[in-house]
């Protein structure tokens, strides 16, 4: 990054990140596994703070019913892939970044190089998906890499940071192999008051997709952005799974019991 592009893009950040902070961040690798809801904002979000190189991977296209909550997701990016209309959008903000984007996916074939050429990994993977997770994850283990996962759900959010050495994804979400499935409500500390379970359970049974709104997404992207700024800059340790913590806007709560 350029001295003219770091110090007038990102000129707000001083007081709060210094200098040799603002040139770490500059010089680190976010991998942002799921580009939709959550992941699109918290890249953008991240390239704001100036990240100054990311890993954008999303086989999706970006439909009509994305367009309450999902960056980039407007009339002139409907059907196109969500990594590849990201990158054009964060671009715009800082044309110095340095992008790649993967838009078939995590695969298996593509897996160890994404995690290979990111400092930090971003598990926001459709929680359907599991399979793709434990992949991800495992991969992340074996080169020594943390991921970190933010997770909207109702009118707040769960956040998680799982360490090389830590409590695995498939252990915390207790994954079964044969079917490839997790115990989605690991999401939660507890089920908040206000999500009729009907609605739980037709979300649970796949009968409908998980209801998502723009100021959750937006908490996921805010709070898990700040989290990933302070485990760089050494600010502050993130709460490593088995211990994660969730916030709530509905009655204005913070769970880190």
């Amino acid at each position: 990054m350029n001295t003219t592009c770091s110090d007038i893009l990102f000129s707000r950040n001083k007081g709060l990140i210094s200098e040799t902070e603002q040139r770490l961040l500059a010089n680190t690798s976010i991998a942002m596994v799921g580009t939709g809801g959550d992941g699109g904002l918290l890249a953008e979000r991240l390239v704001r703070f100036g990240i100054g190189k990311i890993i954008l991977a999303d086989p999706e296209v970006f439909d009509p019913c994305n367009t309450n909550r999902q960056f980039a997701a407007n009339q002139k990016n409907l059907g196109r892939n969500k990594a590849e209309a990201v990158a054009e959008e964060l671009l715009l903000i800082n044309p110095s970044l340095k992008i790649r984007v993967y838009k078939e996916g995590i695969t298996q074939d593509n897996v160890k190089e994404i995690v290979g050429n990111a400092n930090i990994i971003v598990d926001e993977i459709e929680y359907s998906l599991p399979a793709l997770s434990v992949m991800l994850h495992r991969e992340s283990r074996k080169q020594h890499k943390h991921v970190f996962m933010g997770a909207n759900i109702g009118w707040g959010a769960s956040f998680f940071c799982f360490a090389p050495d830590g409590k695995t994804f498939e252990d915390h979400f207790e994954y079964d192999e044969e079917t490839e499935t997790i115990k989605p409500l690991y999401y939660l500390k507890e089920i908040p008051a206000y999500l009729d379970l009907s609605i739980l359970e037709a979300v649970l049974t796949s009968s409908m997709p998980m209801p998502s709104l723009s100021s959750s997404v937006s908490l996921v992207a805010s709070v898990l952005a700040n989290e990933i700024i302070f485990f760089i800059t050494g600010k502050k340790w993130p709460m490593i799974v088995p211990q994660f913590f969730t916030i709530d806007l509905f009655d204005l709560s913070i769970n880190k019991k």
